[in-house]
């Protein structure tokens, strides 16, 4: 997802200015950044163009059920061992 930096920040009185740069992903910083070695750009690229955003959406999509799922049966047993519970009671001896 597309992010913005922060630029510049400049104070006249009470208005403050800010100037930002284009968006960009960080995928794409990474790769202007000459910080970074070469090979693990390469590498990057090389994992960036395996990558199918439509699968990923439907991988996560699937998880997000079964952890609906897992969440909905964790509350069901819950409310069950509940109401399994007896009351507070006398005890007598």
């Amino acid at each position: 997802m597309p992010v913005v930096k922060l630029v510049l920040k400049t104070r006249k009185g009470s208005k403050v200015t800010k100037k930002y740069d284009e968006a960009k992903t960080p995928y794409k910083r990474v790769l202007e950044c000459f910080d970074i070695d070469n090979k693990i750009k390469e590498k990057l690229k090389a994992k960036y163009e395996i990558l199918n955003p439509v699968d990923l959406k439907r991988k996560i999509s699937k998880l997000q059920e079964k952890l609906l799922k897992l969440n909905s049966l964790k509350q069901k047993v819950r409310k069950d061992l509940l109401l399994d519970e007896k009351p507070y009671g006398y005890i007598y001896n």
